[in-house]
């Protein structure tokens, strides 16, 4: 079917290549003169989508659009059936890329730093709506290295260079343009080079890939939808630069500590989310090292990580995920906190619930530090126990487009073995690996500072 369709696609494209006016000629009767009619296609300005569009998308005239957490869904009011989605919406347009009268819809998102894009095409056939992606090769889910592109420029893009590639719309020029950010050249992206999927057919393939066919409660923690209730933050002076913190969650405390710079804030903020059974006290040090550089710091306990023994890792993977959505919300509460400037730290399975956290809550947070979390064996970790809730981790980590940084250490632990986060980095969009020298999977003492020093000058780049 997919080949069927690309035929078809480049059947268009040839079409095209012919010119947009198509000529049908009237047969010319006895004694009489051939006349000649043409007809053109009415030429389409795109469209950029704003609140105060009112008219049809994809020959649907009565729509809305829907946000849910991450995602924004395009809903057709007269089935209540969602037909088009896009995540994190930089611009949305109508356009009409292959000229021919019926515009498309083209989500620009973003992925990746350095603000790179990515588009998602979506096109009506008869009423059947179908979606194709410029880095997308017919593999569904598969690597993203723009193959039909690729093959049709001569270029040669893989693992080691794709990230190099991103894709924007042009209104000007009616097109997809794509950038090798390496050299600065542009491309234009022909309508041949797209592979179109009948969108049904793909997100059933997304969800059988994912685990998540039609589970409601699957779906609920994909969506983001996970319950919990959270009030505001009890804050006691220390002194100027330490405070004790309390937080809430449901009816549990969160026992932590805010150190903060000396001088006037407000200060960015690093979250720092603790390893399995170890209270916020053995962080202390830490917190103290990112506030001495600049950083204010928030450390707390997830609730019963003092008790000295772990619960299954389903049990203990919701709990902190709430825990740390719960502190997330407070951070607008504590004194001198930049709420606009938020990172996440996470050590071991902290680093775990912190990925898991960054992929929900992408666009609260500027980046993420794990000091070698525990994403790295496992293509699936258990959400929820009861009912069961597996979450693909590479699923996951793709949807993690800010800055990410993953400290190893040499001695012990994932130290052993070099390439232990190899996949994860080639799986996240701005990932990069920093080894530690001689640290343990701990890092205490100087190989904590020193990597907190490391993380400072990662973020202050990226605020830069």
């Amino acid at each position: 079917m997919f080949s069927l369709k690309k035929v078809l696609s480049l059947a268009l494209a040839a079409t095209m290549m012919l010119g947009t006016a198509s000529c049908s000629r009237t047969a010319p009767s006895v004694n009489e003169t051939q006349s000649i009619t043409e007809t053109t296609v009415t030429p389409f300005t795109p469209v950029e989508l704003t609140n105060d569009y009112k008219g049809a998308i994809l020959g649907i005239k009565n729509w809305h659009i829907e946000n849910l957490p991450y995602v924004q869904l395009f809903i057709n009011d007269d089935t209540g059936e969602d037909f088009a989605s896009c995540t994190n919406k930089e611009k949305i347009y109508l356009a009409d890329l292959n000229n021919d009268g019926m515009p498309e819809l083209v989500c620009v998102e973003k992925f990746g730093p350095k603000s790179n894009t990515c588009c998602t095409v979506f096109k009506s056939d008869n009423g059947e709506i179908s979606l194709a992606m410029p880095n997308e090769g017919g593999t569904i889910l598969g690597p993203y290295y723009y193959p039909e592109f690729a093959k049709a420029k001569g270029l040669t893009i893989n693992s080691s260079n794709y990230k190099n590639y991103s894709d924007r719309f042009d209104p000007d020029r009616n097109m997809i343009i794509v950038t090798d950010s390496s050299t600065g050249t542009e491309y234009e992206f022909l309508w041949e080079y797209f592979v179109f999927f009948n969108r049904k057919e793909f997100a059933a393939t997304v969800a059988k890939k994912t685990g998540q066919e039609d589970d409601a409660a699957t779906k609920a923690a994909v969506e983001g939808k996970i319950e919990y209730k959270t009030s505001e933050p009890s804050v006691t002076d220390i002194s100027g630069t330490e405070k004790q913190v309390t937080f809430y969650r449901d009816e549990n405390n969160l026992d932590g500590k805010l150190y903060l710079p000396k001088g006037k804030g407000p200060f960015p903020v690093v979250i720092l989310a603790c390893g399995l059974n170890q209270p916020y006290t053995d962080y202390e040090d830490k917190a103290k090292a990112f506030a001495d550089n600049g950083y204010a710091a928030v450390v707390f306990s997830f609730y019963g990580n003092t008790e000295g023994s772990a619960r299954t890792d389903g049990a203990t993977m919701l709990s902190q995920v709430k825990d740390l959505y719960a502190v997330m919300d407070s951070i607008g509460l504590l004194p001198s906190v930049n709420k606009d400037k938020v990172y996440l730290w996470g050590h071991s399975f902290g680093g775990r619930v912190a990925a898991y956290v960054a992929s929900r809550r992408l666009s609260e947070i500027k980046g993420l530090l794990l000091v070698e979390p525990t994403i790295n064996n496992d293509e699936h970790v258990v959400l929820q126990d009861s009912p069961e809730i597996s979450v693909n981790v590479f699923n996951m980590l793709k949807k993690i487009n800010v800055h990410t940084v993953i400290y190893m250490g040499t001695h012990e632990g994932f130290g052993d073995n070099p390439g232990a986060f190899d996949k994860v980095l080639n799986t996240l969009p701005a990932g990069r690996l920093v080894t530690i020298e001689g640290s343990d999977h701990f890092f205490n003492d100087a190989y904590g500072r020193k990597m907190v020093e490391d993380a400072c000058k990662q973020m202050n780049s990226w605020d830069s």
